[in-house]
Order: structure tokens, then C-alpha cells, then sequence
């Protein structure tokens, strides 16, 4: 787990230096940029690899079959129904098989990016203890850094450039909107799953992209950097695999 943090921590650098100016412009224009890159890539990917005029053919195919189905179903001929529904479940499964090489070569992409993009819209500030259940760490997002201090006697209280919150309200800092989503004084998940490396205290934050009139289950009262990247890379790729003659 080590060597993963310590590739991670120069795989995050990198990417730090080298966006750093696209971040800069803020969250809402960085992340809608990110997104609208990721689903043209993930778009010219599919058109590049995937065998359209065969997925057409296997579509029109499924298309045949279940005309054929739906006639045979009125007239009740049960048993060839049962071997058209085999040929269809054969040319559903040939279609996925023709979707594996394109989806492998965007999972390189998401492996490469989606680390990053969580630890820089969702980061975690590393503290440390000052005494009296009190700690100290940073805030940094797009090249900049402001202070975090962590108080944990009867509640748990977060101050971040002079605003506070508890865990799940939220502070201003550096230009964006952050929920304060956790506080764990033993740390722990390492960079894939806390936004971090070690195993010290600290504090997890989200930005906050699209507030929510009403809290979702597993979503919060805020869309986050994947709710938003979703709500962004949807509608871009389907216009973007139109233009390109993929369905």
C-alpha cells in the first residue's frame, strides 16, 4: 500500500502542475472542461475500436427477433418462442463481447484520471494533534493552501480561512463551497478511498457542485464531483457518439 500512496503522491503532483492552471479558473469550469474532454476521449475510443457496422448488424438482428417473438407469442407456439428467446440471449452476449475492447481502453483512462479528480474535488486535509483534542492541517486546492483546525471535545467543530462547520455542514475556502463529509482521528483507507496517504487524523471535504432540494439516499443534499462529471459526460457523449456514427 505504500508504494502505491508514494506513485500516487507523484502521479498527483504531476497532474497538479500540469492542470494547475485550469483549476485556477474554479471548479465549476475545470470539472465541466474535464468532463467534456473524458467523454469526447471515451466517445473517439468507442468509435475507433468498436465494430460498428457489426453491432448494427447484431442489433437489427435482436430487432428481427423479437417481431419474430411477439408473433409467435400470439399464436402460442411456446416452444419456438423459447428458441427465439435462446437466439436473442446469442446475439446480446455477441454485442457485449463486441463492447469489451473499447470499455477496456476507457478503464485506462479512468484508472489514470478519476483518482486524482476525487482527491482534488473531494481532498483530505492531513492533521496534527496539537493537544486538548485539538488538530492542525491544510487545505490545498489548484495550488493553494489555507489552514484547518479540528476541534473535538463535546462535538467535533471544523474551521477552515476563518468559516466553520461539523461534519456535513459546510465552509468556504479558496474559492469553492466544501462539506465537511468526515472526521477520523485514526485515518486510514490510503489515497483510493480516503483521498490520502498514512494512517494520521483527518479530515475528508466534498465540493459542493449542485445543491439538492431535497437529501438523496447515498447522494446528500449536494451533487458532488462524480454526481456533477455525470451529470456533465450524459448528455455530452450521447451527442458526441451521434456525431461519430456510434450508437
Amino acid at each position: 500500500m505504500a508504494g502505491i500512496d508514494s506513485l500516487l503522491q507523484v502521479m498527483y503532483g504531476f497532474y497538479d502542475g500540469l492542470f494547475q492552471p485550469l483549476l485556477a479558473a474554479g471548479p465549476y469550469v475545470s470539472l465541466g472542461a474535464f468532463s467534456a474532454v473524458l467523454a469526447l476521449i471515451f466517445s473517439v475510443i468507442y468509435w475507433w475500436l468498436l465494430d460498428v457496422e457489426r453491432q448494427q448488424e447484431l442489433k437489427d438482428k435482436v430487432q428481427d427477433k423479437q417481431e419474430e417473438r411477439k408473433e409467435l407469442q400470439e399464436e402460442g407456439r411456446d416452444d419456438e418462442v423459447k428458441e427465439v428467446m435462446g437466439d436473442m440471449m446469442e446475439l446480446n452476449q455477441s454485442m457485449m463481447m463486441l463492447n469489451i475492447k473499447p470499455m477496456l481502453a476507457t478503464f485506462v483512462f479512468v484508472g489514470l484520471l478519476f483518482p486524482w479528480l476525487g482527491s482534488t474535488y473531494a481532498p483530505a486535509a492531513e492533521l496534527s494533534e496539537t493537544g486538548n483534542q485539538s488538530y492542525s492541517g491544510n487545505l490545498t486546492y489548484a495550488g493553494d493552501t489555507v489552514p484547518v483546525t479540528v476541534t473535538n471535545s463535546s462535538d467535533v467543530v471544523v474551521e477552515v480561512d476563518g468559516s466553520s462547520a461539523q461534519p456535513g455542514g459546510f465552509v468556504s475556502a479558496l474559492g469553492v463551497d466544501w462539506q465537511v463529509a468526515k472526521f477520523s482521528e485514526s485515518g486510514g483507507g490510503g489515497f483510493l478511498f480516503f483521498g490520502g496517504g498514512g494512517d494520521g487524523p483527518r479530515v475528508k471535504f466534498n465540493a459542493e457542485f449542485v445543491p439538492l432540494p431535497v437529501s438523496l439516499p447515498f447522494v446528500g443534499s449536494v451533487l458532488n464531483w462524480l454526481g456533477f462529471y455525470i451529470l456533465i459526460t450524459m448528455p455530452l457523449s450521447i451527442v458526441f457518439r451521434k456525431m461519430l456514427g456510434v450508437a
